[in-house]
């Protein structure tokens, strides 16, 4: 077995490798695209390191699984010599099960501990609640540094009522972060760090910043021409002949899309102006009967709508880049940090919709009501109705004006490069005592040559008035 100079990054995650199908998926295809576009930048800051890739074993159980994703993530990482490592388990069993966590996670640790056989140090980023058991299971190893990467919780997507088991789960994590000495927890925004040190009891000593972002420069994230939006929107069915609300999420009752489709048909003059171009994927379990029922429930209110049952990227880009799109809304029920609102701001720069959300959680450190979107209150009755009124009647010089307020503020903080860099510092080069700082190169496409590594073993529907 090889034994490298080089630090390891372990990045553990159970979507955005083999499929791309939510927030935790477009943060993992960020850290590819940056690897694959600024690694010589980051090397310049903090050192060469070698990256690997942990995913529960990829296949027919994986949701949306698509092989294209997998061959993309090797590509990034074997030429820097790292790998994609599967992490076996039960696929004949639901994923979101606590004790599917604990043998993930477990297998993790493993992956973790063998690579600091052969590597001096091993950073570990244990992503979201399926991964939390991570520091735990890996501590008995003093080369390997795990920092649990939590986007989200159960008392957050679950509330009122958060499953009990996965509660358990996340609370016995937090605990042990906080009695371990190599484990920390990454700070991605101010919402989740105060939910965590409130609700779970986090050490704030425990935490490593690591906020949120985007691979700023990628081609995906830029403003699509209108001549191509208006093919794609045509393609998916969607009519352009009047003012679009449009909606980004999955079929899970989280995302609110219920209480939008409500918000519409509560009013004559929107049921009579507007469309709904809503995407809704839906997920590997019990919620995916909910596509037909948010259909019926457009047709039941005689709602011009297309609900979108599948994920496609240019499909959401080309909503944000459509002059058209008034507004896209975000009606969560709980939300950390929405990639909608960052994407829709890069995506809506030249022409396209504001932000409309509801003041809770991370939203409020997104948007700055009447700067950069527009925020109404998550439980007053008519609130969501009132703020699509207020987003439509906006004069196109305020529409503008928020839209390149909400492109400036992304831009200015969410530059994914610089926050991997200034993560992989703190952990590679610990005594430097400040920040890795990245350095211009001549040439951010190029890789330097590394070992090659081994290989382990739509449907869219219209309801129209």
């Amino acid at each position: 077995m090889p034994v490298h100079d080089t630090p390891a990054l372990l990045y553990c995650a159970v979507n955005g490798i083999t499929n791309c199908t939510n927030g935790i998926g477009r943060q993992t295809k960020t850290l590819l695209a940056v690897l694959e576009h600024h690694y010589p930048r980051l090397a310049t800051a903090v050192g060469d390191f070698t990256p690997y890739l942990a995913v529960p074993q990829p296949g027919p159980a994986t949701w949306n699984n698509d092989p294209a994703d997998l061959a993309y993530a090797r590509s990034v990482v074997e030429p820097l010599g790292g790998q994609v490592i599967p992490l076996i388990y039960d696929t004949s069993g639901p994923l979101w099960l606590p004790e599917t966590f604990e043998h993930l996670s477990t297998a993790a640790a493993t992956a973790a501990s063998d690579l600091a056989r052969t590597h001096p140090r091993v950073i570990v980023v244990a992503v979201d609640t399926p991964f939390a058991g991570v520091p735990a299971a890996a501590a008995g190893d003093e080369r390997v540094e795990a920092v649990l990467a939590l986007f989200s919780t159960t008392r957050i997507t679950e509330r009122p009522t958060p499953d009990p088991g996965r509660l358990a789960w996340e609370q016995r994590a937090i605990t042990a972060v906080n009695a371990l000495p190599r484990a920390w927890v990454a700070d991605i925004g101010a919402f989740l760090t105060g939910h965590l040190t409130q609700e779970y009891g986090l050490d704030p000593g425990r935490l490593v910043s690591w906020p949120s972002g985007l691979h700023l420069p990628a081609a995906d994230l830029q403003p699509m021409p209108t001549a191509r939006a208006a093919e794609v929107l045509a393609r998916f069915g969607i009519p352009t002949g009047r003012p679009i609300i449009a909606h980004v999420g999955r079929t899970d009752p989280t995302k609110g899309l219920d209480l939008l489709i409500d918000a519409i048909g509560a009013s004559a003059t929107l049921r009579d102006r507007v469309h709904l171009a809503a995407i809704a994927v839906p997920t590997d379990d019990e919620r995916a009967t909910l596509l037909g029922t948010y259909r019926s429930r457009c047709r039941d209110l005689g709602l011009s709508a297309t609900i979108v049952g599948a994920f496609d990227r240019d499909l959401p880009r080309a909503l944000a880049s459509w002059p058209g799109t008034h507004v896209m809304a975000c009606p969560s029920r709980g939300e950390t940090l929405a990639n909608t609102v960052f994407e829709t701001a890069l995506w809506a720069r030249d022409a396209g919709p504001v932000v409309l959300a509801p003041g809770r959680d991370g939203f409020t450190e997104q948007i700055t009501d009447g700067h950069n979107g527009l925020l109404y209150h998550p439980t007053r009755p008519g609130a969501l109705t009132t703020g699509l009124h207020r987003a439509l009647t906006l004069t196109d010089a305020e529409h503008a004006r928020m839209r390149a307020a909400a492109h400036h503020r992304v831009v200015g903080e969410r530059d994914a490069t610089a926050h991997l860099a200034a993560l992989l510092g703190r952990f590679i080069r610990p005594g430097d005592g400040h920040a890795a700082k990245l350095t211009d190169h001549p040439s951010p496409d190029a890789r330097p040559p590394r070992s090659q590594a081994p290989h382990h073993p739509l449907e869219t529907t219209e309801a129209t008035a």
